[in-house]
């Protein structure tokens, strides 16, 4: 009786005709002026959203919400999609959800009554990735029919669930998606790639920033789940390759995060072979399950949820040429993690066999997913919501139980920026984050007033847990002596260490002292020591990625801005090498006192003659390479320079082949990309003309000349290598070309070593970064007379490199070159082998890239 019912559900939801329909709704088709899913056609997104309007207007059934603001301030929309009587009490809804989230308030006698009654709330968010764009075309669909049939399948579907549909999560992208594949339709370069990211600054990206929330979308995401509506079950609708299976539904592989409830995985699996049953009633072949996708890391949009005991279910479609149609021969046809072929197994049970791909096709499976997917969450309303209630308050247990008790963040730390930055991305994941209001023991440490407790006893301790903890990746092989299963993004993250801020972990109970909870991290304002009304010249702390904001303002307002290089003692405070000398003049005391209350940097003011030793620091202009190829790492740096106030400029291949460079810019920044294809470029052919190449060797000339003409040229990761062939310089990475069985860091945390430097200032001498399969360069012996010169900075830990993750092969990079500088003729090259602002994470090395441009002039 179930399956006929599913089947009956499946008929209405794959087709915008059948049941009953309201006149004053009108179908998508008729809306838009082709099927969803036609060769050749998108929605675009104000045709999207003019279409979900009309419905919420003329539905009782529908109601349309903002979810928040995107990067180029669209709106995130939300439909919410039940049940007339569920509708009129939406309120209600909304605010028990938010209830049963936190089981301290609410006792389990009842929660349960209100379990028994609620409607699930399921979430479903598309296209994150904006070129997998199969899932936002379904939705007018999807809508249409929830709005309009009368069968009773799809009726007791919507009195058993609050549907949140957001057909885009990166609206923005999807308008650069549509816009270039409606110009070059039908052409030669129909359904080709952008030369640009999907978005203005990450693109990809976009779905590995759900903790950090750098990016917009991803602050409105969190804002919507966790504050206004909390859904217990969340489906993220994504796009993969064309060769491999046809779709994934959960279970995932492994490994998984071993901090949420085990109720997570039991769940999805149980949603995930609904959706899949329902794709095979629909006659849908290449489903897999078990495979390709597992969920360690946290960073996803439909990661981060699992920290707050919401059930997420990840699909993934084959993609076709955006909505341009494939063919796939059936002995093109590849496997993955978890199926090797296309032989039928019990994951993959009817492998499809080739042929045409249509964008219709991922409607087509899009729609039966969901199917499957609303009916199981209608049949299960009552334990889903039980259960979320039941997952919040084991994690309440658990934090009581300890290990760890608490996380402890004390004042006084070496970055203030970096710490507001930590406890705000807690605080925005709806962690709580409470100030002791006076000072208190634990054990035989005396923590100050102002000290920061995230106490474990909290229904997200998990998402809290995940964040701050060290990772202890668990490698996978097949068998003895096979490759290990790659994580599917990386294997450790551990944010107390990328960002440099001291926490600390509580595993005992102790008595907490009188707090107060906080709403929003700040940084304390300091003050302006010394003696301010005969001031020469200022004194102010030079530590942390503040400090670069310091120097970008003071120049800003004009002020002579300069580096102690010696330590200087002044009253009674010590300022290290690396502190900012400002020399007092008109206007200067204003912007000296808006660092002191923005930026929380000790600053003193003296009477006394300004060091003669200081070393000036000019306004650096900046130019960002932007390849046409592309690249999301240029995309996070630009994003950066722009939080940290670096006036630049981007630049394009033919700007650098035009020359010039030395007259123009003082810093070039070449980000990760290796340097055949920084030469190369896109192969003529596969993008309009304007947008193939590379620099080319003229390109190459140009950079030379820029480097030998005084300039600086700052590389990010793998464009190193271009820097070390072009310059002919005495560095070689050592990790070029070796095997994973003799290297393999698949994104970790690494301790680094720093020589005392101008580079360094700002920093401590022992920090940590990020790799991700980095290089390590060794210095060669200087042989040729005038040939450039190389030194080490950086250097990866001489033992212990591993701080958090996964490394074997550590002996290939200990003690080797992690940042290096070559001198060539009048300028230098500044090699970063490690990732040094790896996605606008990595707070404990910005200044290490911020200090290779403030040093080029």
């Amino acid at each position: 009786m179930r399956a006929r019912s599913l089947t009956v559900l499946a008929s209405l939801l794959v087709s915008v005709a059948l049941g009953a329909q309201a006149p004053s709704i009108q179908s998508p088709e008729a809306a838009f002026g082709f099927t969803m899913g036609a060769d050749g056609e998108l929605a675009d997104w104000p045709g999207l959203q003019r279409y979900f309007e009309a419905v919420a207007s003329a539905s009782n059934r529908v109601e349309l919400v903002d979810a928040g603001p995107s990067t180029d301030g669209r709106r995130l929309i939300a439909a919410i999609v039940s049940a007339p009587e569920n509708i009129a009490r939406l309120e209600e809804i909304r605010a028990n959800a938010l209830r049963l989230a936190d089981p301290r308030t609410l006792e389990e006698p009842a929660a349960l009554a209100l379990a028994a009654r609620q409607p699930v709330l399921v979430a479903i968010g598309m296209s994150i990735h904006a070129t997998e764009i199969g899932a936002t075309q379904a939705a007018p669909e999807l809508l249409h029919t929830l709005a309009t049939s009368q069968d009773p399948e799809v009726l007791r579907a919507l009195r058993d669930v609050v549907l949140i549909l957001l057909p885009s999560l990166n609206p923005d992208g999807h308008v650069l998606t549509v816009d270039w594949y409606r110009k070059w339709k039908g052409t030669e370069f129909d359904g080709s790639n952008m030369p640009w990211l999907y978005h203005r600054y990450v693109g990809h990206d976009l779905n590995r920033d759900a903790f950090m929330m750098n990016m917009a979308e991803n602050r409105s995401l969190a804002a919507f789940f966790y504050r206004r509506w909390h859904p217990q079950v969340f489906l993220a609708m994504h796009q993969m390759g064309p060769r491999g299976a046809r779709f994934f539904v959960p279970p995932n592989a492994d490994p998984i995060d071993p901090n949420y409830d085990p109720l997570i995985w039991r769940t999805a699996g149980l949603l995930g072979h609904a959706m899949a049953l329902a794709l095979e009633e629909d006659g849908r072949q290449g489903v897999v399950q078990n495979a390709l996708y597992d969920y360690y890391w946290p960073g996803y949009e439909d990661s981060a949820p699992l920290g707050h005991n919401t059930v997420t279910i990840l699909t993934e479609a084959a993609s076709a040429r955006v909505a341009s149609p494939i063919t796939v021969a059936k002995d093109q046809l590849t496997g993955g993690l978890g199926f090797s072929d296309h032989t039928p197994t019990t994951r993959f049970p009817n492998p499809w066999p080739g042929g045409e791909w249509h964008l219709r096709d991922i409607v087509n499976y899009e729609l039966s997913a969901v199917r499957g997917m609303l009916g199981a969450a209608a049949r299960y309303r009552e334990e889903l919501v039980r259960n979320f209630y039941r997952m919040g308050k084991r994690q309440v247990e658990l934090g009581l139980k300890g290990g760890p008790f608490a996380y402890l963040v004390p004042p006084g730390q070496f970055d203030p920026h970096a710490a507001r930055k930590l406890e705000q991305l807690l605080i925005e994941g709806a962690v709580e984050v409470r100030r002791a209001v006076e000072p208190f023991r634990v054990a035989e440490t005396v923590y100050p007033q102002g000290t920061d407790i995230i106490l474990m006893a909290q229904p997200f301790r998990a998402y809290a847990k995940t964040l701050l903890e060290i990772q202890h990746y668990p490698v996978r092989r097949g068998a003895p002596g096979t490759p290990v299963d790659r994580p599917y993004d990386v294997a450790g993250w551990t944010l107390p260490l990328q960002m440099n801020v001291t926490v600390d972990r509580i595993d005992q109970y102790f008595e907490p002292p009188p707090t107060t909870r906080l709403d929003q991290a700040s940084i304390a304002p300091a003050r302006v020591w010394g003696e301010v009304r005969k001031t020469a010249f200022y004194v102010v702390d030079g530590r942390g990625n503040g400090a670069s904001i310091a120097i970008n303002r003071l120049l800003k307002a004009g002020a002579q801005v300069s580096w102690l290089t010696n330590a200087m003692a002044i009253e009674g405070y010590t300022y290290q090498p690396g502190a900012l000398v400002v020399t007092e003049a008109k206007g200067v005391r204003d912007a000296i006192e808006g660092v002191a209350r923005d930026l929380g940097l000790r600053i003193t003011a003296s009477a006394a003659r300004p060091p003669e030793d200081a070393r000036p620091i000019g306004g650096a202009r900046v130019a960002l390479y932007k390849p046409w190829a592309e690249n999301i790492d240029e995309g996070w740096t630009r994003w950066l320079l722009e939080q940290y106030e670096f006036p630049f400029e981007n630049i394009t291949d033919a700007d650098i082949r035009r020359g010039g460079l030395r007259a123009r810019f003082d810093a070039i920044v070449i980000p990760d990309q290796g340097a055949d294809r920084l030469i190369a470029g896109h192969p003529a052919g596969t993008m309009p003309p304007e947008y193939v190449g590379g620099l080319g060797t003229a390109g190459v000339a140009m950079l030379r000349q820029f480097v030998t003409g005084g300039g600086t040229l700052v590389t990010l990761d793998s464009s190193s290598e271009l820097a070390i062939n072009m310059l002919g310089a005495p560095v070689k990475d050592v990790t070029r070309g070796l095997p994973a069985s003799e290297y393999f860091c698949p994104g970790s945390v690494v301790k680094l070593e720093l020589e005392a430097d101008p580079l360094t200032y700002g920093l401590p001498l022992e920090t940590a970064g990020f790799c991700a399969f980095n290089g390590a360069f060794e210095v060669q012996p200087d042989t040729v007379p005038n040939a450039p010169t190389a030194r080490v900075i950086g250097r990866y830990a001489k033992s212990g490199v591993l701080l958090s993750g996964w490394l074997e092969g550590e002996r290939v990079v200990a003690g080797k070159g992690a940042l290096v500088e070559v001198k060539a003729g009048q300028g230098r090259a500044i090699l970063f082998g490690f990732r040094t602002q790896h996605r606008a994470q990595a707070h404990a090395t910005f200044r290490l890239f911020f200090n290779a441009l403030h040093t080029s002039r």
